[in-house]
């Protein structure tokens, strides 16, 4: 097993920036904990060192990037940074190895819902719920993302009829992958990883090219594009 060297992130274990490491060695996977909810500048700015890092190979061995949600809903207006963050994301499956996963421990919502639907896969324990509640500019990203997944009619309805999903709804509409179990710390991830490696290389290139397939989604405000 690859021995994990000094320069591995220490520096973002951060509290003041909302975001904590923690390496699940056996399991050759990084979790990102969100300690709380949206993002800010400074998460953004973090998580997107770190995506650098491993797009610019400093970790080559790793197999799972795992984005851990533990918080409810937050500010839905995205920072500076954020679109890029998300697109660093989205793309990270075409050129490395590493499959992105968003574990969804409670409400999902705004802009966290938005980022994790630009992973790879959503994993979400049993008691996760998912809203698609807020302003709409704030949240073109999200509905765009959900829309792909499942049409674009779908999403309308579910943001009219301000519904909130349990994980099994979302599960049924195909946004989440798997429900699992609530376990403590990181006991589920570890558990889940172990069961996701034995069909590792099926699954990413599936998402590999479920991502080449899917065009970025332009963010910039429409102001910006009516003038261009």
């Amino acid at each position: 097993m690859r021995v994990v060297s000094s320069k591995d992130w220490s520096a973002f274990t951060n509290t003041s920036t909302g975001v904590r490491t923690h390496w699940l060695r056996q399991r050759e996977a990084l979790v990102l904990s969100k300690t709380r909810p949206g993002f800010d500048r400074a998460s953004a700015h973090k998580i997107s060192g770190v995506l650098r890092e491993i797009a610019g190979g400093e970790q080559p061995q790793l197999r799972f990037l795992v984005f851990d949600f533990a918080e409810g809903a937050g500010a839905a207006v995205a920072p500076d940074g954020f679109a890029e963050m998300v697109a660093a994301t989205a793309e990270l499956i075409i050129d490395t190895p590493v499959i992105t996963i968003a574990w969804a421990r409670s409400l999902l919502a705004g802009l966290d819902f938005d980022f994790a639907m630009n992973c790879a896969a959503i994993v979400a324990e049993r008691e996760a719920c998912f809203s698609f509640a807020g302003e709409p500019f704030d949240l073109f990203g999200l509905y765009a993302a959900v829309g792909r997944r499942i049409g674009f009619s779908r999403t309308e309805r579910l943001i009219e009829s301000e519904q909130t999903l349990s994980a099994a709804e979302a599960r049924d509409l195909m946004l989440v992958r798997d429900v699992v179990p609530a376990q403590p710390e990181f006991s589920g991830i570890s558990t889940y990883l172990t069961q996701f490696d034995r069909h590792y290389n099926a699954s990413h290139a599936i998402f590999r090219a479920q991502r080449m397939a899917e065009p970025p989604i332009d963010r910039r405000p429409v102001i910006d594009i009516v003038h261009r």
